[in-house]
């Protein structure tokens, strides 16, 4: 399994990177996870987005989910394959809250590049090398963890406050992909976001092999965050940015 950086900021995007999206590829699957700002131009350093064989938006927040727009206009215009249409795991009514931005002529072409499922947390769902299962974590939109199991296993945070349900659902990962919103002068703020020193006790008490911190605000260092994070988890901790591949 190998998965490359698409995105990885935070709300919006500094110099050269985007916001979050994660393409996973094992054997001839590949799935997207998260579709934020920049993620599409990115995506085309890498790959032809109809080779995807499915997207996962996690949550309803637009620095993981405004790039589906762009990636409808080259689905409509410019795609590979023929009437391509993507099969897209979301939160519940994605469709509807998406497409209520468009006119009604859009909708109706949007439906066609983007077949809507709405996520069941209850179930696990086959795709060729993987099985995706979601775990509902602590945010303030409805928003789901990811778990990627193939021959490795792989677990994506979203966005979330702490819980020891995100530790009992890392359990085992090979990789941990955690979002680390803030750092330790902000430890207490009342938003549902990690520190880097919560992301890291995440990974410890889960046992994961390796943690590799990603959706840190723009405005902060991200070597403290490394370096708050090291001081709680004694793994390998890599701090993610755009255009970055791993073999896990």
């Amino acid at each position: 399994m190998k998965f490359i950086v698409l995105g990885a900021s935070a709300a919006y995007a500094g110099p050269g990177e985007a916001c979050s999206g994660y393409l996973i590829e094992e054997g001839n699957t590949r799935i997207l996870l998260d579709c934020g700002t920049g993620v599409v131009s990115n995506l085309f350093n890498w790959l032809d987005p109809c080779k995807l064989n499915a997207m996962v938006i996690s949550h309803l927040h637009p620095d993981h989910f405004l790039d589906i727009y762009p990636l409808r206009y080259y689905y409509q215009f410019d795609a590979t394959v023929p009437s391509f249409s993507l099969r897209t795991l979301a939160p519940d009514k994605s469709s509807d809250f998406l497409g209520s931005i468009l006119s009604d002529s859009s909708k109706k072409e949007f439906a066609k590049f983007f077949r809507f499922e709405d996520i069941n947390d209850k179930i696990s769902y086959k795709f060729n090398d993987f099985e995706l299962r979601f775990k509902k974590v602590k945010h303030c939109e409805p928003t789901y963890a990811i778990a990627i199991n193939g021959k490795k296993r792989l677990v994506y945070s979203a966005d979330t406050g702490y819980s020891e349900g995100l530790v009992e659902f890392t359990e085992g990962a090979d990789a941990f992909i955690c979002e680390a919103t803030l750092q330790e002068a902000h430890a207490g703020a009342q938003v549902d976001h990690l520190t880097a020193k919560q992301a890291a006790m995440v990974a410890r008490k889960g046992g994961v092999k390796k943690l590799f911190l990603t959706h840190i605000w723009p405005g902060c260092d991200g070597q403290v965050s490394l370096k708050e994070a090291k001081e709680v988890y004694d793994g390998e901790v890599i701090l993610l940015s755009a255009n970055k591949l791993f073999e896990i």
